[in-house]
């Protein structure tokens, strides 16, 4: 693989980090702790595609990279980053931080862009200020930072900058720090001022650190963008509509399908939690869209606007959804996930990259190039 950089040796040294399911449950996590990390088979997958792009390393997680940067030599060009980390709001930016501090370059997002994306509230309050259109929201603070047990956190909604748009239903409630739609399902969707209640205490209660988010609902048509590159030089890779089943019952993507079997309430779900990410159904469907087509454009801009400001580097994905369903809709940010999913033939990005006539292989090495692009010229590895 040509590096781009005449200071890198051939072939390319590649470091590996990543959260392997089974070393975590090895060492007593359940598997509901170790939801967001990869299997093994995963793991094998993307070492074997980074093996045609140079020498591969596999390091592991957090404490396997602090044993091996103090214990032995670390001769890599580059490491490919895929940890999730565990346990704090920060989790994400744990490994980049070390890398940092060593000195190493490394792919996706440094540390403070990746602490930052981890929290919902604090990201759509950058763009926000940026101009980027988001959903009007306000944050709860953490159950734990609560003065009493009866806090009336209802009075910070009513504080709120946004609090004339949050007086109006639906409106939608989620764990601030939380990915994989982890947290994520139908039952966070308030209709009334009853079930917005109800939803803050059973959210605060299951996840009593995390800040809480509360934003308009956004009843609109929902996309996720696939992004390659960083600042500038960042592109769309691919634009693929969410299609809810209680907006169009009859859409016919695949023909094998049959709804008959289907109840109701999974029929007129709309919101894309947890559930539906991780157990098959027939909602919502996935269409990759023309990225020429107006609609996708306009979503592709959004989406690459809160890239740039954001810091976001080298591939990942952003989710956006309309605030409406008429043609004058506006496309809103969701959420950023700078860290995308590279399961072969699941994950959004590789699935979108591959629409889009980049194989998974391709796929690595253009994040790859991306960041080798930051290694000085100046500087021997």
């Amino acid at each position: 693989m040509a590096s781009g950089n005449p200071l890198v040796t051939e072939p390319l040294k590649i470091g590996f980090t990543y959260d392997c399911r089974s070393d975590w449950i090895s060492r007593g996590y359940t598997p509901e702790q170790c939801t967001e990390f990869e299997s093994d088979e995963t793991i094998a997958r993307i070492a074997a595609a980074l093996a045609t792009h140079g020498i591969v390393d596999r390091i592991g997680g957090l404490k396997d990279l602090t044993t091996r940067l103090t214990t032995s030599n670390r001769d890599w060009d580059i490491v490919f980053n895929m940890c999730e980390g565990y346990g704090t709001v920060g989790r994400e930016a744990q490994v980049p931080a070390l890398l940092e501090g060593w000195g190493i370059p490394f792919t996706f997002s440094d540390s403070a862009t990746l602490a930052l994306c981890l929290d919902k509230a604090k990201t759509k309050m950058v763009l926000e200020h940026y101009g980027v259109p988001t959903a009007a929201f306000t944050c709860i603070p953490p159950r734990d930072s609560w003065p009493t047990p009866d806090f009336d956190f209802i009075s910070v909604i009513e504080r709120s900058t946004h609090r004339e748009a949050l007086n109006v239903f639906p409106l939608f409630v989620k764990p601030a720090s939380v990915s994989s739609g982890i947290g994520i399902s139908q039952a966070n969707k308030a209709c009334n001022h009853e079930e917005l209640v109800n939803i803050i205490k059973a959210i605060s209660t299951e996840y009593p650190s995390q800040s809480i988010l509360v934003e308009h609902f956004l009843s609109g048509r929902e996309f996720t963008v696939g992004i390659l590159g960083t600042g500038s030089d960042a592109t769309v890779i691919g634009v693929r509509e969410l299609v809810f089943l209680k907006d169009n019952p009859q859409f016919p993507i695949d023909d094998s399908i049959s709804y008959d079997t289907w109840e109701p309430a999974v029929l007129e779900i709309d919101v894309y939690g947890r559930e539906l990410k991780h157990q098959w159904t027939p909602n919502p469907q996935h269409v990759d869209i023309d990225k020429s087509d107006p609609v996708a454009t306009a979503v592709a801009d959004v989406a690459l606007s809160a890239w740039r400001v954001l810091g976001c580097r080298d591939g990942g994905r952003i989710d956006v959804r309309c605030d409406h369903k008429g043609p004058d809709a506006v496309p809103n940010f969701i959420e950023v996930n700078p860290i995308a999913g590279l399961v072969p033939d699941w994950s959004d990005l590789p699935r979108l990259a591959k629409a889009n006539g980049v194989d998974f292989n391709n796929l690595l090495e253009l994040i790859i190039r991306s960041a080798l692009k930051r290694l000085p010229l100046t500087s021997k590895l």
